[in-house]
């Protein structure tokens, strides 16, 4: 998963604004500050998360991540179709509807969810159970469009974050001029009905109908380059209870590839073998977990002969233990 470029030069306007904290976090997590000079970048997710969370500690504030749009100074123009999806749209309703489709073009691994009630609206920004640090990309998510919002002169009935806070709340509701729940079991944005179907004066039905097309095209052309995920994850299926016999060149042999060429289409997505075949083993390692296995059989079956060498594994991977990731899901349950 990777944050493009528009999100990322985001951050780069941050770095224009605050020139020596944002060169200190880029030292901190190991780029060259030079490279938010690149306008085309694309950048793993964990990188574009690993920023925030080196931000919080720099700028002292536990609310980074929600103030973040604000700090960037963030328009609706910072998408080349996103934003302007917003901007022209017939209503914000229509407008979140084409966007549950065409968010992930600027921000893999977020979902958008538009519950309508009876008076208001809720927009729920819901990451992909992989991605790491989940409520810091989901926040991140829920201040751009925030800004989106507010910037359109639409006002905003509330945020709710599962973030904690001991900031005063006076200094917490100047952020969006609107109450923040905290310590909640979702991230949304909560807007009036009658705000949501308000006709928006700058609407031009055609160029959202002409931003459609230009963001199926690039939907067809990301879902073709992301195939050899997808067949290399067949692939492994294939190897049900033996994953530990795995290796490239069998894969490759089986994708109909050579091995350099795998290895290269692999480097396209910004991964390799070994990640891809990590990252494979992990979500079943989970899935498996969730459904109550136990840390013995889950190890087995992913080919392990000592199940202390899966636990070693998959703390490797999460920082937590087979039974503290149980755990976890156990409490989230019982909210």
């Amino acid at each position: 998963m990777n944050v493009h470029s528009s999100v990322w030069r985001s951050i780069s306007r941050l770095q224009y604004l605050y020139p020596a904290e944002v060169n200190e976090i880029c030292q901190r997590i190991g780029i060259s500050p030079s490279v938010l000079a690149n306008h085309n970048l694309t950048l793993p997710l964990d990188l574009f998360l690993n920023f925030f969370i080196e931000a919080e500690d720099l700028f002292d504030s536990e609310l980074i991540s929600l103030n973040y749009a604000r700090l960037a100074q963030i328009r609706p123009n910072y998408s080349e179709i996103l934003g302007m999806i917003s901007l022209y749209s017939p209503n914000l309703i229509e407008s979140f509807r084409l966007l549950q489709s065409y968010i992930n073009l600027e921000l893999e691994g977020i979902n958008l969810n538009l519950i309508q009630k009876a008076e208001d609206v809720e927009i729920h920004f819901v990451a992909d159970a992989l991605v790491q640090h989940s409520n810091l990309y989901e926040n991140l998510c829920l201040s751009v469009f925030a800004t989106f919002i507010q910037s359109m002169h639409h006002p905003i009935k509330r945020l709710t974050t599962k973030i904690q806070t001991t900031e005063p709340v006076s200094i917490i509701r100047s952020l969006f001029h609107c109450p923040i729940t905290f310590d909640s079991d979702h991230t949304s944005i909560v807007l009036s009905n009658e705000v949501s179907v308000k006709a928006n004066p700058t609407a031009n039905p055609k160029l959202v109908s002409l931003l459609e097309i230009m963001a199926k095209e690039k939907i067809a052309q990301q879902a073709s380059e992301g195939n050899i995920i997808k067949n290399l994850e067949d692939v492994f299926n294939s190897y049900e209870n033996h994953y530990g016999n795995i290796n490239i060149n069998e894969a490759a042999s089986l994708l109909g590839l050579s091995i350099n060429t795998l290895r290269r289409e692999l480097t396209k997505q910004h991964t390799t073998f070994r990640q891809s075949l990590n990252n494979f083993k992990l979500k079943k390692a989970k899935s498996m977990l969730a459904h109550n296995y136990s840390a013995k059989r889950v190890a087995y079956s992913l080919g392990y002969t000592e199940p202390s060498a899966f636990i070693r594994w998959f703390i490797s991977q999460t920082t937590q233990t087979p039974k503290e990731y149980k755990n976890q899901l156990a409490t989230k349950s019982q909210k």
